[in-house]
C-alpha cells in the first residue's frame, strides 16, 4: 500500500484499507465510437489501469457514462467492459443495469479480485441533474447503492467539473478518496495553477470558443497568465472583437455556432487586459484544400480560416519557448489535413521547450500522439474541459466534494 497522504486537502487510496473491501469507483470510460459500436480510442480506459491494478485484492464496482442523451454514441458499456478486460488482462463483468435488484445482487456476490462495470450512468435521469452533493445523496442511485460499499473512489478527473450524481453524491454517505489518476492530475495541474514563475503562457485554440473565452477571463482575473495566445476558432472570435474583417464564411460560422456573445465578451477583455491577449498576424485559408496564407487585414472572399500563418507561428513560438509554464489547449487549425497541420505541430514542438508544459483536450492529445511528442510534455491531461477549468482557478465540484469529506474526517 502507498504512503498516507501528506500535505493534501483530500484523501487518497493510501489513506484506506483496500484489501477485500467492496469499492465503488467512478471512472471515465467515455470514448469515441463508430456507428457499429466499436471503440475508436482506448486512451480513456487505459488511463485508469494503474488504479485498477492497485485494487487487485479488492471487490471493485465501476461506474461510467458514455455519450449524451440524443447523441449517436449514447449507448451501453458492453464494449467498454470487453476492452477493459483485454487491456487489464483480467475478467471484467458487465451489468446491464445500475441499481436494480439484479445489479445489487451482482454487487453483493462479488469475490475478492473481481471487477463489475455497471451500466451507463446517464441512462439514469438523476445523473445529469446539476445538484449539490447533499441533494444527490438523496437520489435513488445513491440510496439504493451506498450501503453495499466500504469506500468510494473518484478516479474520473475528466468529469469532475460536473456536479453529477455519480461524481459527488456518494461523497456524502461513504468514505471518499481520490484514485491514482485523479491524484496525478491534481498534483500535475497544481504546478500550473500555483506557478509563481514567469512568464506563464496559455495557448488556447480549438473549436469550443465559449469555454475558452470564459477561461481567459478567469485566468487573467487571477493574474494566472502573462500572455494568452489565441488560435483556432478562439482567435476568430478575438479578431472579430478587434474589428478585423474575417470574411463572410468565417463570420457566418461564428454566428451559426452562436458565438456572437463571446465576441462581445472578448471585446471587453481586450480593453481590460490590454496587451495580454494576442491574436494572429496572419492565417492560412483553405482554398480548395490548398494552403493560402494572408495577413489578417487582407482576408477576403469566402475562404475559411484553417490554420495560423508562418509569421504568427514564429511570433507565438518565441513567447512559448521562453515560458516557465505553458498550457496548450486546442489545435491551431484543421491539423488532420496535411496542409493545415503546420501551426499545431510547430507550436506543440515549441511548448515542449518551455520549463513546465501542460496539454489537454481530446483533439490536442490526438495531435500530440500523431506527432510523436507524448514523452516530451511535463503533463498530458485526460481532463479536456475539466483541466482547463481547473487551471483557470475555478473549483471542480468532484474535487471539492472529496476535499469536503476529508475536512469532515480530519475535524473529527
Amino acid at each position: 500500500m502507498s504512503q498516507k497522504t501528506t500535505g493534501k486537502d483530500y484523501l487518497t487510496m493510501g489513506d484506506s484499507v483496500l484489501d477485500n473491501k467492496r469499492i465503488l469507483m467512478r471512472v471515465d470510460f467515455n470514448s469515441p465510437m463508430d456507428s457499429n459500436g466499436h471503440i475508436l480510442d482506448d486512451r480513456r480506459i487505459k488511463s485508469h489501469l494503474r488504479t485498477l491494478q492497485f485494487l487487485e485484492h479488492s471487490k471493485v464496482v465501476l461506474m461510467s457514462h458514455q455519450g449524451r442523451p440524443g447523441d449517436e454514441d449514447y449507448t451501453t458499456l458492453e464494449a467498454h467492459t470487453k476492452l477493459a478486460a483485454e487491456l487489464l488482462g483480467r475478467e471484467v463483468t458487465y451489468q446491464d443495469d445500475i441499481f436494480s435488484s439484479c445489479a445489487r445482487n451482482a454487487i453483493k456476490s462479488l469475490a475478492q479480485g473481481e471487477i463489475l462495470l455497471l451500466e451507463n450512468t446517464r441512462f439514469n435521469a438523476e445523473e445529469l441533474m446539476n445538484r449539490t452533493p447533499e441533494e444527490h445523496a438523496k437520489s435513488q442511485m445513491v440510496k439504493k447503492l451506498h450501503s453495499l460499499f466500504d469506500l468510494f473512489i473518484n478516479d474520473a478527473f475528466s468529469v469532475s467539473h460536473r456536479s453529477q450524481c455519480s461524481v459527488v453524491g456518494f461523497t456524502e454517505v461513504l468514505p471518499s478518496v481520490a484514485g491514482i489518476l485523479m491524484d496525478k492530475e491534481i498534483t500535475a495541474l497544481d504546478k500550473g495553477l500555483k506557478c509563481q514563475e514567469h512568464p506563464a503562457i496559455f495557448v488556447l485554440g480549438g473549436a469550443k470558443a465559449n469555454d475558452s473565452v470564459k477561461v481567459i477571463s478567469k485566468v487573467l482575473k487571477r493574474s494566472g497568465a502573462d500572455r494568452i495566445l489565441t488560435t483556432g476558432v478562439v482567435a476568430i472570435v478575438f479578431m472579430m472583437a478587434k474589428g478585423i474583417d474575417v470574411g463572410e464564411v468565417n463570420k457566418k460560422f461564428i454566428e451559426d455556432e452562436k458565438y456572437l456573445e463571446q465576441v462581445s465578451t472578448a471585446s471587453k477583455l481586450l480593453k481590460e487586459y490590454s496587451g495580454k491577449i494576442v491574436v494572429p498576424e496572419d492565417v492560412a485559408l483553405n482554398n480548395g484544400g490548398e494552403r493560402q496564407e494572408v495577413e489578417v487585414d487582407k482576408i477576403k472572399g469566402a475562404l475559411p480560416i484553417a490554420d495560423i500563418g508562418h509569421e504568427t507561428i514564429k511570433n507565438y513560438s518565441s513567447y512559448i519557448k521562453e515560458a516557465k509554464l505553458c498550457v496548450f489547449h486546442g489545435p491551431t487549425g484543421i491539423f488532420e489535413q496535411e496542409n493545415f497541420r503546420f501551426g499545431t505541430e510547430e507550436l506543440l514542438k515549441a511548448v515542449t521547450q518551455s520549463s513546465y508544459s501542460i496539454a489537454g483536450g481530446g483533439h490536442t492529445l490526438d495531435a500530440i500522439d500523431e506527432f510523436g511528442l507524448e514523452s516530451k510534455f511535463s503533463h498530458l491531461s485526460m481532463g479536456g474541459g475539466a483541466s482547463i477549468t481547473y487551471l483557470s482557478g475555478e473549483p471542480l465540484p468532484g474535487i471539492t466534494a472529496l476535499k469536503s469529506y476529508a475536512s469532515r474526517v480530519r475535524s473529527g
